[in-house]
């Protein structure tokens, strides 16, 4: 499994190339859904850095309405993946379309699957970020909320949640174009598109709302 994993992210032109188990029935989807069940425990573990972060009680003054907005986080985190991985898998299906992909859905989530694997780091160091970086800040507080999404660590963050979709994106590109039975350049188009528009939503729209709020902030008098 471990093996499994690094060849897919280190070398996944030859790992989809010689994985032959991609077509038979014996492709199965249980790995592919242990490597997506590790980012949803990662993102369980970085939403409850995150929950503690934001707030300045400790984890013995936890209250109710504290801990159920924690199960909220850790839940959304741990299903997550999942759903984009059905939304992602169908997205590269169609898209492949265009370029006469053949292959079996079943078959590209299965490949597809591989590619979360270094989305496992995006929540863990968000949520050590947060933790080392934003101690006490509050989510209800305009200024400290822009302050956070501006700070280093924010950046950092960003960074290395761009740098996952990329990793991913390359990952994605040769087990669409091995599955799909289309040529690398077409597959790159239809992941591309995919990954642009992740990164979109998930870097481009915090560091949007940063700047939309900076501006705000600045245009609101103070009492």
């Amino acid at each position: 499994m471990i093996s499994d994993i690094q060849r897919a992210i280190i070398h996944p032109a030859s790992f989809f190339r010689n994985n032959v188990h991609m077509d038979t029935a014996e492709s199965s989807l249980f790995r592919p859904a242990l490597v997506v069940a590790a980012v949803g425990i990662a993102g369980l573990f970085g939403s409850v850095l995150t929950s503690f972060a934001t707030t300045e009680i400790t984890f013995a003054d936890v209250g109710v309405v504290d801990l159920i907005l924690v199960i909220i986080g850790g839940l959304l985190g741990v299903v997550g993946p999942f759903i984009s991985w059905l939304i992602i898998g169908a997205l590269f299906f169609i898209g492949s379309l265009i370029f006469a992909g053949d292959g079996e859905f079943r078959d590209l989530l299965a490949a597809i699957g591989w590619g979360f694997a270094p989305r496992v780091l995006v929540p863990i160091v968000g949520g050590i970020i947060a933790f080392v970086f934003t101690p006490g800040a509050s989510i209800t507080d305009p200024q400290q909320i822009q302050q956070a999404v501006q700070s280093p660590g924010a950046i950092i963050t960003y960074v290395v949640n761009t740098g996952a979709y990329v990793w991913a994106g390359v990952i994605w590109t040769y087990a669409v174009a091995r599955v799909r039975n289309i040529s690398i350049r077409g597959a790159a188009v239809v992941v591309g598109a995919v990954v642009v528009i992740e990164i979109l939503l998930n870097v481009g729209l915090p560091i949007i709302a940063a700047f939309l709020l900076e501006s705000v902030l600045e245009s609101t008098p103070t009492l």
